[in-house]
């Protein structure tokens, strides 16, 4: 072994070693590595290309090592990088897009042209015999495989949807690992892509789903019905379902939703009227000029169960405002819809008591002191 295949070997060592903690971490050591890497790559790629240049090896066989060579060592740093998980690094994929895969790139391609004007200033040299077959095949190899792994849950995921099969999904390596290559998230996403997609055409199906929440909020859209998402919430709360879990399903449909307020007896009125507060009745003047109209008609044309749900919401938009405010509001526009109806009198005793309160002032007796 010659100074030039220590020097190699020992750089190699270092170039594996430092691949595994590079994946394993996410810190400025990482960045540190990199560079490292980068370095280290390029001197092995440049050492061993400039020894196999020298061989009695074909014009082609050459050049070809250089190219194998260049983007087996370099792919590798771009494998490692995403076979870890560097998010406290790399914002937004930020640091993945502006270094991590230009400078891979860029130090893979001086590698290549390097080696491509080498082979061919020394085309016809023949130092050594050296046979390059089997490396290249070894090589090769382990490029393929590396090039398959990286793109193989993202190539699985995209079959999976194009052929609207979750069966696929299941194909995708999904391992509990903090990975951006491999992690359950493949699989999740694919199985949820493709429920959401089946749902505009046919039945909402969101089982095997860890978290269905995406599933059934954009099912809900797809299908112009938010009950799906209603039904479906996993919240303790009603307030949660409709403000949290659901929020964005219900600000997706608010036409829908606005149409059926405009129904009194619409078989899904009592879901539309909880909607209402996700759709600002209680801070937006917008929505609280189009909203409350409709919610007060359901006090008078609606379902004895839409009468108090809407009463609800009605007493707790005039609690938004100041007191008297209030007062005014409770008796010169909700008090009238509800005075002749009997089966809404504890509605009645309800405001004509916040009728009657009264802001306590502080006292401004003082205490005789000796």
């Amino acid at each position: 072994m010659d100074k030039t295949e220590i020097i190699s070997s020992i750089l190699g060592i270092f170039f594996i070693l430092a691949l595994i903690v590079y994946s394993a971490t996410s810190s400025g050591l990482t960045m540190f590595l990199h560079f490292l890497l980068l370095i280290s790559g390029f001197l092995i790629s440049i050492l061993t290309i400039n020894k196999l240049t020298k061989s009695k090896n074909s014009l082609k066989s050459k050049i070809y090592s250089s190219l194998i060579i260049s983007l087996l060592i370099f792919f590798a740093i771009i494998f490692f990088w995403f076979l870890g998980n560097h998010s406290s690094i790399d914002e937004k994929g930020l640091t993945t897009a502006i270094i991590i895969i230009p400078t891979s790139l860029f130090f893979s391609l001086v590698s290549f042209i390097t080696g491509l004007i080498l082979s061919i200033k020394r085309k016809t040299r023949k130092d050594f015999e050296y046979n390059l077959n089997i490396y290249l095949w070894i090589f090769s190899a382990i490029f393929l495989i590396l090039f398959v792994l990286f793109f193989y849950n993202v190539t699985i995921s995209g079959l999976a949807t194009s052929t609207n099969s979750k069966n696929i999904c299941y194909l995708t390596i999904s391992p509990n690992l903090n990975s951006y290559l491999f992690n359950r998230g493949f699989e999740q996403s694919c199985l949820t892509k493709i429920s959401i997609d089946n749902s505009k055409t046919g039945s909402v199906d969101c089982s095997g789903i860890d978290n269905p929440r995406t599933c059934y909020i954009w099912s809900a859209v797809n299908k112009k019905d938010i009950k799906i998402c209603i039904d479906n919430a996993d919240s303790s709360t009603e307030t949660a379902k409709y403000n949290d879990y659901c929020g964005t399903a219900i600000r997706s449909l608010e036409e829908e939703i606005y149409q059926i307020l405009k129904t009194p007896q619409h078989s899904d009125i009592l879901y539309a009227i909880k909607s209402t507060p996700e759709l600002g009745i209680y801070y937006d003047e917008v929505a609280e000029n189009k909203y409350v109209p409709l919610i007060k008609n359901i006090v008078t044309q609606g379902g004895l169960e839409a009468k108090r749900e809407s009463l609800e919401i009605l007493l707790t938009w005039a609690g938004q405002n100041s007191l008297e405010e209030e007062k005014a509001i409770l008796r010169e526009q909700i008090l009238p819809l509800i005075e002749n109806q009997p089966e809404l009198k504890e509605y009645v005793t309800k405001i004509n008591q916040r009728l009657n309160a009264f802001v306590l002032q502080p006292s401004t007796s003082t205490i005789k002191t000796e």
